[in-house]
């Protein structure tokens, strides 16, 4: 491309650049929007992750407490929660048993 006398030599290359720069700032833009809608679907994930724990828990009360029968497709999870909630109770008891103890004082 020839350029004329009245257009100085630097001026091919600033354009150039302002173009480069209004391309990096397109991606940022793009990146930010990216992340937001990624964090928006972090959030909406954790939410559905506390409502799925509130329906589990209020159902596993409802078993419980003998208002609802377990269909036989859950029975071997609601097994397992047993057992998970048998495990955690004797883990807390043996942690408030250590808690209690008092090394080099005698009682």
């Amino acid at each position: 491309m020839k350029r004329s006398l009245a257009t100085p030599r630097w001026a091919g290359r600033a354009g150039r650049k302002v173009k480069l720069i209004e391309a990096v700032r397109d991606r940022v833009v793009l990146r930010s929007q990216i992340m937001k809608r990624k964090l928006d679907r972090s959030a909406t994930r954790r939410d559905l992750d506390g409502a799925l724990r509130n329906l589990g828990e209020r159902y596993r009360a409802l078993v419980k407490a003998g208002r609802v029968e377990i269909p036989g497709e859950l029975e071997r999870a609601m097994e397992q929660v047993a057992s998970m909630e048998q495990r955690l109770a004797e883990q807390d008891r043996r942690i408030a048993e250590l808690e209690r103890e008092r090394p080099g004082w005698t009682t």
